[in-house]
């Protein structure tokens, strides 16, 4: 059994996913870059969208949903700081291995045809989201493994959209070396979501995030 993550996109960045291959199928005499840097910037909406934004509605304490609102936005400015420190004027052949790799490697298709934003899991990682999200039933919650699918859910996507995106990049030695440091930054800020959001939840809200979550998750 092979699982991906995948989120179907937003209708922008749908829109915007179908110009920019128009353009590279085309052989279109513009620059690439703006292309990819705006994809990317919303790729990056859309992922913040669907792991954070997404679970305020689950958190039934207005008082901790303005504290998830608050978490969102460190998310966005240390989200974007990295994308400063990422994308760059580039000429059109050293874009291509970003193209290819938001195409390629980002995309996929689900078995009801639809095409989404995300990537084939390992197969470890897999298990322990699986294992965890299978841990949440309305009759018992196994917080501690449901806890760690989520953190693996979060690793991975980092992984993925950050440390392998960035080695299409053609960076310096000192803009390289910053890339784990942004990474880090995010990674707090999501760990800090969780941390605020489980604790407190009661086992028919943790079944509404297990809920939340599962449809990311597709078995091919």
């Amino acid at each position: 059994m092979t699982y991906y993550f995948g989120f179907v996109p937003s209708d922008k960045l749908k829109a915007m996913i179908e110009e920019a291959e128009q353009i590279i199928e085309s052989n279109a005499e513009v620059e690439y870059y703006p292309y990819r840097d705006a994809l990317t910037q919303q790729t990056a909406r859309d992922l913040i969208d669907t792991l954070l934004v997404g679970l305020i509605d689950v958190i039934p304490n207005p008082e901790r949903q303005a504290s998830m609102r608050k978490i969102v936005g460190t998310v966005e400015r240390a989200t974007e700081t990295l994308l400063n420190i990422l994308l760059n004027k580039e000429n059109n052949e050293d874009i291509m291995p970003s193209f290819n790799f938001l195409k390629d490697q980002a995309m996929f298709v689900d078995n009801d045809g639809v095409e989404r934003v995300g990537f084939k899991l390992p197969d470890e990682s897999a298990q322990k989201i699986v294992s965890g999200f299978a841990s949440v039933t309305p009759e018992h919650v196994d917080k501690v493994k449901f806890r760690k699918a989520l953190e693996t859910v979060n690793d991975e996507t980092l992984t993925h959209f950050v440390t392998r995106f960035a080695d299409t990049l053609k960076l310096g030695m000192f803009k390289r070396k910053s890339v784990p440091v942004a990474k880090a930054a995010i990674d707090k800020g999501m760990n800090m979501a969780l941390n605020r959001l489980l604790p407190d939840l009661q086992d028919d809200a943790l079944n509404r995030l297990a809920n939340y979550y599962r449809p990311f998750i597709v078995e091919k």
